[in-house]
């Protein structure tokens, strides 16, 4: 049976010196029946320990881009989405530029030169000066790099380009009306605000585990309504991130250390040579109201945002190989 993820991910079920290897939903604790998929699943998530946090919640999805579920938790609860929601962006943007990705966006000096623009009007001038570097002529896929990856850019420079794509389609209200009619399933997602703006004036970007999965999963089967297989191909070359042992993987995270601190985790694993609907999808959620959540008490923001980045790795960490586990079994049955 194939490892999952072996070079990113770490496999849950310990073994003892001369026992077999046994799949997870083979093994029943204590001689009692074995555990089905979601419950193995649900097992993993539950050895990896959340002591440290006194207040925390958490949504997840996992399953194929197909769209079968194999766990779920609090899949409609919408979360702060922080810069996983530019996966949706990048959607809406590269289908509005579908013919021109190598062109640069127009009107993008009437943001990024506009001091006083929502876009940029919370930078200080040097780093408005940066922005207008770097986007005021760079072409639409060069945009879309820079607001997913922001390899070789500034944190600024990778928000602020978020904030020309939401920009240039019309704001956070008319951006929202864009992924929601997009399809049923993206209902989940709601821009409110401009990426560094305050939290707390227009409201906070919000998503659901189950929509962010969904957008996903549907790049991965290259079927996003109205979007052609050339822009799909375009999008999964700018949300590809690595190759691993098990597959490639697709991948944009989002972390806030402001109140509530956040952090998501979504993504897709794709082994070539397979469908692309058997493509493993996941979304991990989590926030805390602040540093006072984690123990001990005296954290710093940063410091209690890394140990929910910790906190969330170990869960799909625990949770991934019991999926492909239980997925490998399902296709191998008759």
């Amino acid at each position: 049976m194939r490892a999952l993820l072996r070079n990113t991910l770490t496999a849950f079920v310990p073994l003892g010196a001369g026992l077999a290897l046994a799949p997870a939903w083979a093994i029943g604790c204590n001689g009692a029946a074995p555990l089905d998929g979601r419950q193995a699943i649900a097992a993993a998530l539950e050895s990896v320990d959340a002591a440290e946090f006194t207040d925390f919640g958490r949504s997840i999805w996992i399953g194929t881009a197909d769209g079968a579920t194999l766990y779920d938790e609090a899949p409609d609860v919408p979360r702060p989405a922080a810069s996983s929601i530019k996966t949706a962006y990048l959607v809406e943007f590269f289908s509005d530029r579908a013919e021109t990705l190598d062109e640069p966006v127009p009107g993008a000096v009437d943001v990024v030169g506009n001091p006083d623009h929502p876009a940029i009007v919370h930078f200080d001038a040097d780093t408005q000066a940066e922005i207008k570097e770097h986007l005021e002529t760079a072409d639409a896929r060069t945009v879309g790099r820079h607001m997913i990856r922001g390899t070789g850019v500034s944190n600024p420079v990778y928000n602020a380009a978020a904030n020309l794509v939401t920009a240039f389609l019309g704001g956070p209200p008319e951006l929202t009306a864009r992924i929601q009619a997009r399809h049923p399933d993206y209902a989940g997602i709601d821009s409110r605000r401009y990426m560094l703006a305050a939290r707390d004036v227009t409201g906070d970007n919000t998503a659901t585990a189950g929509s962010l999965a969904a957008v996903l999963a549907a790049v991965a089967r290259g079927d996003v309504p109205g979007v052609s297989a050339e822009t799909h191909a375009a999008m999964r070359d700018i949300l590809y991130l690595e190759d691993t042992g098990d597959g490639r993987h697709f991948y944009k995270g989002g972390s806030l250390n402001s109140n509530p601190i956040t952090r998501v985790l979504s993504g897709y694993y794709a082994v070539p040579g397979e469908p692309a609907g058997r493509a493993l999808v996941y979304a991990f959620m989590a926030e805390i109201p602040g540093p006072e959540s984690v123990a001990p008490g005296d954290l710093e923001a940063g410091d209690a945002g890394r140990r929910l980045q910790d906190h969330l790795e170990d869960l799909r960490a625990a949770a991934l190989p019991a999926a492909r586990q239980w997925l490998d079994s399902r296709e191998g049955s008759e």
